[in-house]
């Protein structure tokens, strides 16, 4: 498993909009961070991928609702990642 929790700083605060790629191995897999579904309700801040049998995550790649792109390799699975866009 892997959580990563996004941090705005030119977009929204909580990072909402950015659309999140992992992949491993051959699975690739893409999550948007939403703030709720529908009326009364709320989803979490954090966007979750299983991994399977995997321990690493070969790459993430987020889009950032202000466009910017970034890019992490090789990280370790079962964790919690808190991610804060960096300002261009």
């Amino acid at each position: 498993m892997a959580f990563i929790r996004t941090v705005g700083v030119v977009s929204n605060r909580d990072g909402i909009g950015a659309r999140i790629k992992v992949i491993t191995g051959d699975i690739h897999q893409i999550r948007e961070v939403s703030a709720g579904s529908s009326y009364l309700s709320q989803n979490s801040p954090e966007v979750e991928f299983g991994l399977g049998k995997h321990d690493k995550v070969d790459k993430v790649i987020i889009q950032w609702s202000s466009g910017t792109i970034q890019t992490l390799t090789n990280v370790d699975a079962n964790q919690r990642l808190i991610v804060s866009e960096k300002a261009e």
